[in-house]
């Protein structure tokens, strides 16, 4: 009914000299699209012709303000609590060249060093907000408790197994944990890293820093001292041998070391597992689960965001001790290399160098040869003449010395040379693993740092330094270096498991 006399009417007009009308025709088709706009789709019109927001502004750049940076996220004020905010006008403005826009996507956000080599503090700023945000988003779990012991080696293991441990312990949902235990490594032999007895946290790490710090930015994760100090402890059932990748159902042809890139459904299998095995847990029934060995590299800590994976290894520091033992190290560097020795400066000019031959050096690593070539090629690229070197094979340590100062006139020194009296006792006081902390902290220090591609130990302090670059912001550290650490050797099998190292590993 409506259809034919329509029709009918535009045929008539252009029958006629319509352009006569145009004008009439245009102002009905604006009127006709507001009415449509707003009856049909439930939007203003005038959201369309408001001037965009000053270029710069939060709502320009399409975030929300950022939180506190050393605290944990604040809560979202009630909105009974909101005053009541007028209605906004707005003026024209025109808006800003399509040229300064993209500059403000060119200039990245400022965040301080999490390292730097002109102080002697070894930890910088502490920044918690980025594991406040990832306990906030997880569903938790009464009377799930993760057990992080299961570790062995040296500080580059262990402190990845533990961060490694706690990091899945988060993802479950387990509402409690046990205060980490270190597994002592054999004095007698150094390829034995298993023994009979475990030591207590404060073997390698701060205690009172990482208890503070979990209450504070992660307090859903109770912390308790052994498997029976939580409630109803005496009616816990106990998962060992859990291995996060067991929970895939095959490899599907992929290398079984590669296969870490199912963390998205990570929580879903995970408690799917624990239905199929009766393991869920309860505050009457808890579970207690110990990972099984060697699970030190399964987490890409760029899943988390650069923030994250920037700031979650500071949980673990070194003890004070250890820190303070490594800061006279370096004074006593500074005398070596003809500086003054003044703690309120910036540490000395010195290549930070780390051998590694000893008896433990598996067979396919880079060989001596290799290893002190590529060293001294670094001390002459960058111009240093003196150099700190981190050995567990005296013996390897003095014959780099000789063959460094022949060939490139480069200094050599270690911690035992640079200690003398009761600080050279205070080190030899120290485990074997323990005195390779204060070489961890030395070597972190130096002006350049070059030591061998397959170890954690070297690798860890490569990604740590890396954190000069950007902050908390920075990207992840490509390998072989990057301009304050070269690492030297082997790297063709980059799919092998020395290789997922590098995606694995928390500054």
């Amino acid at each position: 009914m409506v259809q034919k006399p329509a029709s009918e009417m535009i045929n008539g007009v252009l029958r006629i000299k319509w352009w006569k009308y145009r004008y009439v025709v245009l102002a009905a088709l604006v009127v006709n699209v507001v009415l449509v706009n707003h009856f049909f789709f439930d939007s203003s019109f005038t959201e369309f012709i408001r001037p965009p927001p000053p270029p710069g502004s939060e709502a320009a750049l399409g975030q929300k303000p950022a939180p506190p940076p050393n605290g944990a996220i604040p809560p979202k004020p009630s909105l009974a609590s909101e005053p009541a905010v007028a209605e906004p006008t707005y003026s024209y403005t025109p808006p800003a060249p399509l040229q300064e826009v993209m500059a403000l996507d060119k200039v990245p956000p400022t965040a301080p060093r999490k390292l730097s080599l002109a102080d002697y503090d070894f930890n910088g700023p502490y920044i918690g907000w980025p594991l406040a945000r990832a306990c906030n988003e997880t569903k938790w779990q009464p009377g799930l408790v993760f057990v992080c012991d299961n570790n062995s080696g040296g500080i580059g293991n262990i402190r990845n197994f533990i961060l490694t441990c706690i990091r899945y312990g988060i993802e479950a949902g387990a509402s409690g944990i046990i205060m980490p235990r270190i597994q002592r490594r054999s004095e007698e032999n150094l390829a034995n890293i298993f023994t009979t007895g475990f030591q207590p946290f404060g073997y390698f790490f701060d205690e009172k820093h990482f208890t503070d710090s979990m209450a504070e930015f992660c307090p859903q994760m109770k912390i308790y001292n052994d498997t029976d100090h939580f409630p109803h402890a005496d009616k816990k059932k106990e998962a060992k041998e859990f291995y996060p990748k067991d929970l895939n159902v095959d490899l599907d042809g992929c290398d079984g070391r590669g296969v870490n890139r199912h963390l998205d459904q990570f929580r879903t299998k995970f408690d799917a597992w624990a239905v199929k095995f009766e393991n869920q847990p309860s505050v009457e029934r808890p579970l207690t689960l110990r990972f099984k060995w060697a699970t030190f590299f399964e987490w890409p800590i760029m899943r988390d965001g650069p923030e994250f994976a920037a700031t979650f290894g500071d949980l673990l520091r070194i003890r004070k001790d250890v820190q303070e033992l490594a800061a006279y190290t370096i004074m006593e560097m500074a005398k070596f290399a003809g500086e003054e020795a003044d703690i309120t400066k910036a540490p000395p000019k010195y290549l930070g160098v780390h051998l590694r031959t000893e008896s433990d050096a598996l067979g396919f690593w880079p060989n001596f040869k290799t290893q002190s070539e590529g060293y001294m090629k670094q001390a002459e690229t960058h111009k240093l003449k003196h150099a700190y070197i981190a050995s567990g094979n005296a013996t390897e340590g003095h014959r780099f010395g000789e063959i460094a100062m022949k060939n490139v006139g480069l200094n050599v020194t270690s911690k035992v040379d640079l200690l003398k009296g009761e600080k050279l006792k205070q080190l030899t006081d120290l485990s074997w693993d323990q005195q390779a902390l204060v070489d961890f902290l030395v070597l972190s220090k130096s002006t350049q740092f070059t030591g061998c591609s397959f170890s954690s130990f070297a690798m860890n302090i490569a990604i740590k330094r890396h954190l000069m670059t950007d902050g908390i912001f920075s990207r992840k550290w490509i390998s072989p270096g990057d301009a304050f650490s070269t690492l030297v050797g082997r790297f063709e099998s980059w799919y092998g498991d020395w290789m997922f190292m590098y995606e694995c590993m928390w500054p």
